[in-house]
């Protein structure tokens, strides 16, 4: 799937790029309309997002270009609009045949949200990529530990990913942890996320070199600050992207 992003601005074209990625879209970026319009047919793009800040009197060109042989079902049209945005134009939008109209401050979580659910609506987006599960990276503050049921020795590692529902884990030495067995319960494992510690019991479900452990024992007030954590994960890498 490829969206044609016509913006001008670099900070809200990294926005939209950042925003997509996740939806497994690939996009392509003009700056300039009128190489975008001259390239609609080559590029034929599932959806397109263009600024009508940046280009007040463009988007009405190509929005007319492209439904005149694609219709709404085939091809998305976003408009990004500033602060200012009469209604005579979001009246021309819909009598065109723009999918949808949202700030271009995509920032905030609400258009940001609007944004990638008139992606969802018209692109076939893999549902398996709208999963909360997340690999930490640099940005992230996570840590799990847990002691062997039996040895009681502890067992550090990495996380490789982490979701709502477990976690999978690489232990520093797989061999402290290689005799455990599917369906093994742990009564003593610590996931540190951000500035909290939770302790909790969880249960073994994927058992070699790297594990994979469901969060059957946390209690609930717990598994609430882990979903409460990834879900400001986008908050995060957009405080991190606007500070490049």
């Amino acid at each position: 799937m490829k969206a044609l992003v016509v913006v001008e601005n670099d900070d809200v074209a990294r926005l939209v790029d950042f925003v997509t990625h996740p939806l497994g879209i690939d996009i392509i970026r003009y700056n300039d309309p009128l190489k975008a319009l001259d390239n609609l047919e080559e590029i034929r793009p599932d959806a397109i997002v263009m600024s009508a800040q940046d280009f007040p009197r463009h988007w009405k060109s190509i929005v007319v270009n492209i439904r005149a042989s694609r219709p709404k079902g085939e091809c998305a049209v976003i408009l990004l609009k500033g602060d200012w945005f009469p209604f005579e134009e979001a009246a021309k939008a819909a009598h065109l045949g723009v999918n949808g109209v949202v700030r271009e401050n995509l920032t905030d979580k609400t258009e940001r949200s609007r944004f990638q659910q008139l992606l969802k609506r018209y692109m076939e987006i893999d549902d398996s990529r709208l999963t909360d599960r997340q690999a930490p990276d640099e940005l992230d503050r996570v840590d799990f530990m847990f002691s062997h049921p039996e040895r009681f020795t502890p067992v550090p590692g990495r996380i490789e990913t982490i979701s709502s529902n477990g976690l999978s884990f690489q232990p520093d030495s797989p061999a402290l942890a290689s005799d455990l067995e599917i369906g093994t319960v742990i009564p003593d494992a610590s996931l540190r996320i951000d500035n909290a510690i939770i302790f909790f019991a969880c249960k073994l479900v994927r058992a070699g070199h790297v594990l994979a452990f469901s969060f059957d024992g946390m209690p609930p007030e717990s598994r609430e600050i882990v979903v409460a954590y990834l879900n400001s994960r986008t908050e995060r890498e957009m405080k991190a992207l606007l500070k490049k």
